[in-house]
């Protein structure tokens, strides 16, 4: 096995298996986006679960135990600040990095994500350099 190493918080090394892979739990109910999302994730050698509705992303976050959760905030059952919520009021859940995506205006939307619970808001689409930030910055 290769490995890696890195340097923690205290500045003191530890291995890292090279070929890491974080579950990111994507949820969208629109379809492309969603094969977008998943397309990039498997690019960077990640694992993608894809939801296609805000009402089964409670479900299938709690099946799957993802390491990342990327949602859209406008959704037909619920939006996303709804979906945060939840997520954030479940053991299991609550400490699982979340992401906002939308096409929506980022300084108002960042403000609204964050209040209610998320870790951060990326602008629509997510892009190969954005989805490799996120996964360095939560360090999945």
């Amino acid at each position: 096995m290769n490995l890696t190493f890195i340097t923690n918080h205290k500045g003191e090394a530890e291995p890292l298996k090279a070929n890491t892979m974080a579950k990111i739990l994507f949820i969208d109910d629109d379809t492309h986006t969603l094969s977008l999302m998943e397309q990039i994730a498997l690019i960077l050698g990640h694992s993608a679960i894809l939801c296609p509705t805000a009402k089964d992303a409670m479900r299938m976050a709690l099946e799957t135990l993802p390491d990342l959760i990327m949602l859209d905030i406008h959704m037909q059952e619920l939006n996303g600040f709804d979906v945060v919520k939840h997520l954030r009021n479940d053991e299991i859940t609550m400490k699982t990095p979340i992401i906002i995506l939308s096409a929506s205006e980022p300084d108002f939307e960042t403000e609204k994500a964050i209040s209610v619970g998320a870790d951060g808001f990326l602008p629509k689409p997510l892009t190969i350099r954005d989805l490799e930030t996120v996964v360095a910055k939560f360090n999945i």
